[in-house]
């Protein structure tokens, strides 16, 4: 019971579950098509330094984080799901990986896909200079920018209004995932800095005041982004919640 408790996913019914199926081995192909393309392109022969040595900064982009974890996200999904709908969703290692997958989706993989992708384009169509040096878009071919940061928003979007889950008790243990994870990849982007490697065109760019204000402009949409899917949540799944859970009722 306390296991039931804690957890964040609720079961679906028959007909979700098919649909989710259905929608996370599309999503994991169409990711892996997009990788499969977008890690083929070989930048190192270019006469531009700057840009033959990018092939080596592209796996410190937050963009491939998040697909990262992603490609791993879905098959986990599929695997869980797939165990539901043959009875065995209170099976011991689906239900740990079950919280595992929330966790991972509700604390890095939402928040940090809808700001990273969000980012990107406010700066695409401001100043496309400030992500990196212009010619470097000229090798991916430009649907390819929206399969890494249209689509893979729209996806978290569509996992969050196709999987029934319900508000934690407390956020915090969310939120101290999701700080975690920003400075560690702060972290990341200030040592290559450091090192003469500039991830973002714009972090060679500012000062270290400007950098620090960029920081926290970061984890305060991440945090916002964190925030809102609960309210996102609470709308969508609040009547399933107090109309399954009595554990919920009570509070």
């Amino acid at each position: 019971m306390r296991r039931d408790q804690n957890a964040i996913t609720l079961p679906s019914s028959e007909l979700l579950l098919k649909i989710r199926l259905w929608f996370y081995s599309m999503a994991f192909a169409h990711l892996a098509f997009t990788a499969t393309v977008t890690l083929s392109i070989d930048m190192s022969g270019d006469q531009d330094p700057q840009i033959g040595a990018y092939i080596h900064m592209r796996w410190k982009l937050i963009t491939c984080w998040f697909n990262i974890l992603t490609m791993l996200y879905f098959p986990v999904c599929l695997y869980c799901d797939w165990k539901e709908r043959h009875g065995q969703w209170n099976s011991r290692h689906v239900v740990m990986l079950r919280q595992l997958k929330d966790r991972v989706m509700t604390s890095i993989l939402f928040p940090v896909t809808l700001f990273a992708d969000f980012m990107f384009w406010r700066m695409w169509h401001k100043d496309l200079t400030l992500i990196a040096p212009p010619r470097i878009f000229t090798y991916m071919p430009y649907w390819a920018q929206h399969s890494l940061h249209t689509v893979s928003m729209v996806i978290m979007v569509l996992d969050l209004l196709l999987v029934p889950r319900r508000r934690p008790h407390s956020l915090w243990p969310g939120v101290l995932i999701t700080l975690s994870f920003l400075a560690t990849y702060i972290s990341v982007c200030i040592t290559s800095l450091r090192n003469g490697y500039v991830v973002y065109s714009v972090l060679g760019i500012f000062d270290e005041f400007k950098l620090v204000l960029l920081a926290l402009m970061v984890i305060t949409e991440c945090l916002f982004f964190y925030s809102i899917q609960w309210c996102i949540i609470d709308v969508v799944w609040g009547n399933k919640v107090n109309n399954n859970n009595p554990t919920t009722k009570k509070t």
